[in-house]
């Protein structure tokens, strides 16, 4: 083995020693050999878990240099991830933040930065200085902050300071200013907001200057805005949703921890949802699509249970003007979808693979409207009762003159052994009739 270079002794001396050691004389040393020892760094950092036995509770050299390391005006993206090392590493959030606020004069060009936290087992922030050392970042055009918490109220001074900003994420947002449409800003076209840990004065967005998203229903819209929440009470819902009353499109709703409600707040503009219920905030359901199901043209629901009574004509008088409809681990308590109120449907989809539930569903109904064009069905047991009624339509042309694509897949059926063969033979049938239709093309 050869014996260590002179250099590289005193770079180990340089490494170990950083935090008594002048900055100011630091770095002035470390120029001509800055290059060297990042490549080291960050070499060390992508294969230190080949060597890393995971018992040694780790110091990290790799922090406490970084200020000294990323240092030129020519760097466009910065990327902390990169820097993660090991789980065992102990990186404070003082140490973290340090570096943090060495980017307005160290990397004052970066366009993209992402930060992640420096370890999986500490808490971390940003604060007053390190989050105006990245608005100093003139020319910054992506942000994302992923598992560190930063105020909400600075996250607006961003989006209005960093004037070439493009995107901004945060994923740990604490909510420490009075919520309002206002609060993000007029210059961005595209909100992603969850706020699942609302009661907590916590939430996660997504912010961008244009438009994202490539749903065909939100092509004419300026603005675009998608809300999730996990309500526990009515006025978090109140409040929530009367953010963007004017510019919600989309809202991902899951009202299972909730009982009642006492007026779901109008939204004029949302055309998209999707609810998640159980037996007790099925009254949660129905305000919502009493109050906003005219506009709706996409909807998707989970864990309708047939004891809630909610049937096809529940949902397609309150919401008429459904373009896609998608069940998923639904039992509806009857099929009387009425046809008057499908006159938009192009796609339906009712998925479940719960094979404990013992109740037959049936869909024939939906078959009725007039440009359904895509279909598919995935459930255990399927109600065949007016199988001979509904072939005979479909081989008459009378139904499904639109459609494009059936699929029907037969799951695990719990039904008994000598009815299997009747309900092999039906399911065929009505798979055959499907297939008929599907060759013949649209008239």
């Amino acid at each position: 083995m050869e014996p260590p270079r002179l250099l590289d002794l005193a770079i180990k001396a340089l490494v170990d020693n950083i935090d008594n050691l002048d900055k100011d004389l630091v770095k002035t040393i470390i120029v001509p050999f800055r290059q060297k020892m990042l490549k080291e760094m960050l070499e060390m950092a992508r294969n230190h878990y080949l060597n890393c036995d995971r018992q040694d509770d780790h110091k990290d050299k790799l922090w406490p240099m970084l200020p000294f390391l990323i240092n030129s005006k020519i760097y466009t993206k910065l990327d902390t991830l990169c820097l993660m090392v090991c789980p065992c590493y102990t990186v404070t959030n003082s140490r973290f933040q340090e570096f943090i606020r060495c980017l307005k004069v160290n990397t004052p060009n970066l366009r993209k930065l992402r930060i992640h936290r420096p370890t999986q087992n500490g808490e971390y922030s940003l604060e007053e200085r390190e989050l105006n050392s990245i608005m100093q970042l003139k020319n910054l055009t992506i942000l994302e902050i992923r598992s560190v918490r930063v105020p909400l109220s600075r996250i607006s001074d961003i989006s209005r300071r960093c004037e070439k900003l493009k995107r901004l994420e945060a994923n740990d947002v604490t909510i420490d200013v009075e919520l309002s449409s206002a609060t993000f800003g007029d210059d961005f076209a595209y909100f992603y907001i969850r706020a699942f840990e609302f009661y907590r004065g916590r939430m996660s967005l997504i912010m961008q200057r244009k438009m994202l998203t490539r749903n065909p229903i939100f092509k004419d819209d300026k603005h675009f805005v998608h809300l999730s929440l996990r309500p526990r009470n009515n006025q978090e819902i109140l409040h929530l949703a009367q953010l963007f009353p004017e510019k919600l499109n989309e809202i991902w709703l899951d009202s299972s921890q909730m009982e009642n409600i006492d007026e779901f707040p109008h939204l004029p503009h949302l055309k998209k949802a999707i609810i998640i219920c159980n037996s007790k905030s099925v009254h949660v359901l129905r305000c919502f699509m009493k109050r906003n199901g005219e506009s709706l043209q996409e909807l998707s629901l989970c864990d309708v249970d047939i004891k809630d009574k909610i049937a096809f004509s529940d949902i397609f008088n309150c919401c008429p003007n459904l373009q896609s409809l998608s069940l998923h681990c639904c039992t509806l308590s009857a099929n009387d979808a009425p046809f008057d109120a499908m006159q938009q449907l192009k796609q339906f989809s009712w998925c479940s693979m719960n094979k404990e539930s013992c109740d037959k569903v049936a869909f024939s109904s939906i078959l009725s409207a007039p440009l359904l064009e895509d279909v598919r069905i995935s459930v255990p047991k399927i109600d065949f009762s007016d199988n001979a009624t509904i072939i005979a339509r479909i081989q008459k042309r009378e139904i499904l003159q639109n459609i494009k694509q059936i699929r029907m897949f037969r799951t695990m059926n719990l039904i008994a052994e000598d009815e299997d063969a009747s309900y092999l033979t039906s399911f065929t049938e009505l798979e055959n009739a499907f297939a008929s239709v599907i060759s013949a093309g649209p008239l």
